[in-house]
């Protein structure tokens, strides 16, 4: 995408506004992050999908931040978990925050899962939202090392265009809308991802496998709730998730029914999407 296409796209003219108004820096152990922090009230922290830039949510979270005290971090390429939940605990210490729920879509519902195993007892609520149970045996380890591998080897570009043309496939936006969505994926991909953010997306779910970190145990201490919203149609969940989720998690799970908006239903229509989360948060 050109430059001129970029400063014209309205939703890369969205995310730099919500960008400018909400977004703070800070340094954890000389890795840069960038999050965002907005609203008043019961504060969440909301773990982004693996568009690794929280920003794309600034509709929804914009509308949630009317009742509730919002955490919404980037990723930055990191290798292990365990530096990526040093980053979530400095920005959570930086906002003064002890206490809060948590949840994460996509992608960042893998990563909530194995923050709460790590942090049982300052969380309330668990929301997961078109994700699936981080219950990984260690066979998929071998899965995310052929990708870390496939994404070493390639030249960057078609890395970026692979992974375009995946996350696209599951992209649920309004049809009006869809031509800018797909091209602000495009640019973020293109100029500010690296190949390490690809390498960081599967060596950090690598780690959580090989620690063994989500567990059963890992979860007794844990007296919250954990509410799932799923669609009908996102190709990424399977209808054994809920009962897995319970085993590993040794409660019941509230669902909350998104219908047939998709994958990204935070993008599709954040209006409706805010209300089912505030019905999980209230």
């Amino acid at each position: 995408m050109q430059t001129g296409q970029a400063i014209d796209n309205p939703v890369l003219q969205a995310m730099r506004h919500f960008s400018d108004w909400c977004g703070r820096d800070l340094t954890v152990r000389s890795t840069r992050w960038r999050y965002y922090a907005l609203g008043q009230g019961p504060a969440l922290l909301w773990l982004t999908g693996g568009l690794r830039r929280a920003a794309f949510g600034f509709a929804f979270l914009e509308r949630l931040a009317r009742t509730h005290r919002v955490i919404a971090p980037d990723y930055p390429p990191v290798m292990t978990f365990q530096e990526m939940a040093e980053g979530f605990d400095a920005i959570l210490r930086a906002e003064g925050i002890a206490r809060f729920d948590l949840g994460g879509q996509s992608y960042g519902g893998l990563l909530a899962q194995g923050y709460l195993a790590l942090h049982p007892d300052p969380v309330g609520r668990l929301v997961l939202s078109s994700t699936g149970p981080a219950d990984y045996g260690r066979l998929w380890i071998l899965a995310d090392y052929l990708g870390i591998a496939v994404v070493r080897l390639l030249p960057e570009r078609q890395v970026k265009r692979m992974l375009a043309g995946s996350l696209g496939k599951i992209l649920s936006v309004p049809e009006a809308e869809r031509q800018a969505w797909q091209a602000a994926l495009e640019h973020v991909l293109t100029t500010e991802l690296t190949r390490d953010d690809v390498v960081s997306h599967f060596a950090v779910v690598a780690d959580m496998i090989r620690s063994r970190l989500v567990v059963p145990r890992a979860f007794d201490p844990w007296q919250g709730r954990v509410f799932v919203l799923t669609s009908t149609n996102d190709p990424t969940q399977s209808p054994t998730d809920i009962s897995r989720y319970e085993a590993l998690l040794g409660r019941r799970a509230d669902v909350l029914d998104m219908g047939t908006m998709g994958h990204t239903a935070v993008l599709l229509d954040p209006d409706t999407y805010v209300g089912m989360l505030e019905r999980a948060l209230a």
